[in-house]
């Protein structure tokens, strides 16, 4: 069976804190609110340097920051209620996952790494993702969820659709709007957190539920999901 590391990574953190700082495009959601972390002198250093000097700008800034300790500390216990939390569900989520996808889970190891700040990116070269130690352990399940579903559509049908001619932010669209699927009563007993999606996907999300709504099917949905963001 497929199993989650949970861990804490420094660098991975410092990422995660760049990659929203400079990447300013979140679907609709309030940017500001995202990198509510980040105070404005560290976000003009930022978006002054380099993806790579701007990781070491913040990563120092972290190491000096006073309560570090502390989140470490708390980041330590979440961590072990998170893990526990995961493990009653996993097996249950991860039947569900490959049966709704109609494909094998492609993976035997996921890495869940920690952030100190509040968006939650994954890497789907390396199969890992984040979760917000500032969001509650039914929320966190929910990040789970989705991210994993991510890297599971990304994997089997990323090429796919660029073969059909979607480009990138089509398939990125079509990506973040397939998580609608978690609201779905196939999880109910897993998810206890609305997974909302982001604003500039409400249209697409409520079309592609009215699609799967008809036959439940993954193949169908994927076609006709094809059909109209291609319109």
């Amino acid at each position: 069976m497929p199993k989650i590391k949970f861990a804490y990574d420094l660098k991975k953190d410092t990422w995660s804190w760049v990659l929203i700082a400079k990447d300013k495009d979140v679907w609709g959601l309030n940017w500001r609110n995202q990198i509510a972390h980040i105070s404005d002198e560290l976000l003009e250093k930022i978006e002054k340097a380099d993806f790579s000097q701007a990781k070491e700008i913040v990563e120092d800034y972290i190491k000096k920051d006073p309560k570090t300790e502390y989140k470490n500390k708390i980041i330590d216990a979440e961590i072990q209620a998170l893990e526990k939390s995961w493990s009653v569900v996993e097996k249950d989520y991860f039947a569900i996952l490959s049966n709704i996808t109609q494909k094998p889970i492609f993976t035997d190891k996921f890495g869940c790494y920690f952030t100190t700040g509040f968006m939650c990116p994954y890497n789907d070269k390396e199969n890992w993702f984040m979760v917000s130690m500032w969001h509650s352990t039914p929320f966190s399940i929910m990040t789970i969820c989705h991210e994993v579903m991510h890297l599971q559509f990304l994997h089997y049908y990323k090429d796919y659709l660029e073969k059909t001619g979607l480009n990138n932010n089509q398939i990125e669209d079509l990506k973040e709007s397939l998580t609608f699927l978690l609201n779905e009563p196939e999880f109910d007993k897993i998810i206890l957190s609305q997974d909302n999606g982001y604003p500039e996907h409400e249209k697409l999300r409520e079309q592609l539920k009215n699609i799967w709504s008809k036959n439940k099917d993954f193949q169908n949905l994927l076609g006709e999901a094809i059909r109209v963001i291609k319109k």
